[in-house]
């Protein structure tokens, strides 16, 4: 067993970690949303480091991009729904001041929803309609972000190969932004959970414009790594802790 937990540790280490979107927390794969939901009402608590190449093209400081952090808190009350709250760190002058040095000094709160109408069975896949930073001051007011503001369509099935649990997802979607174009569109991936180990998910999506690799797993049933490679190179990473709230209901009702 100890070697096995060994194992799995190497893989998410050598591939630059169970089902989120990597920058909003919410489900899906890296970049690319899907239609999967838990099995149980579950919360998400994380963090996550994110390249440049992963951080819309406006977000940026002396007119250069940079790489930042994301945090979020991401709830499924019930098995059909999933809300989240997420920031992006944004970096500016101190006080705005040009001369000032720079720092993470601001950042960009966004909201996201999925509900799920249709559930995933023998002969259909699962049909997921969401969209993030779904609310936000740029729409009328003048902030004028909204950068991670889009909306999608995703459904996806899975098959089991050889023991090996074998995901399909595509999606469709349209961003708010005009510099998010890149991203509109038809995108997609696929998912490996192997026999061997179930809460361990290897990654492979087209985001609408590169192609990405990672992997996601949970260990101790708590904690959920993820890593991947934006367009097959740039390094993206995090940690997530996965609360059940089926047991903190129960626990609360047995007091």
């Amino acid at each position: 067993m100890g070697n096995r937990i060994v194992s799995i540790i190497a893989a998410v280490l050598l591939m630059t970690g169970a089902s989120a979107q990597q920058y909003t927390g919410m489900g899906g794969l890296i970049q690319v949303p899907s239609a999967d939901m838990d099995t149980v009402p579950v919360a998400h608590i994380g963090a996550h480091y994110v390249d440049k190449h992963m951080v819309p093209d406006k977000m940026t400081v002396d007119g250069e991009k940079f790489n930042s952090w994301t945090n979020y808190l991401t709830i499924q009350p019930f098995r059909w729904i999933e809300i989240g709250y997420g920031y992006t760190l944004w970096k500016f002058h101190k006080n705005k001041d040009p001369k000032a040095e720079v720092g993470f000094y601001a950042k960009d709160r966004y909201f996201s929803v999925r509900v799920q109408p249709i559930r995933e069975a023998r002969w259909w896949p699962s049909v997921v309609l969401g969209g993030n930073d779904v609310w936000g001051s740029g729409d009328e007011g003048r902030s004028g972000s909204n950068f991670y503001k889009n909306f999608y369509v995703a459904l996806s099935k899975h098959v089991e190969v050889e023991g090996q649990w074998i995901g399909a997802h595509i999606a469709y979607r349209k961003w708010k932004r005009d510099y998010n174009r890149k991203w509109d569109g038809v995108v997609g991936g696929i998912t490996v959970q192997p026999s061997f180990y179930r809460p361990l998910r290897f990654i492979a999506e087209w985001d609408g414009c590169e192609p990405n690799v990672g992997v996601d797993c949970t260990l101790f049933r708590y904690v959920m790594l993820q890593a991947s490679l934006q367009n097959m190179q740039y390094f993206s990473g995090g940690v997530c802790l996965r609360i059940p709230l089926v047991r903190i209901g129960s626990r609360c009702r047995g007091l």
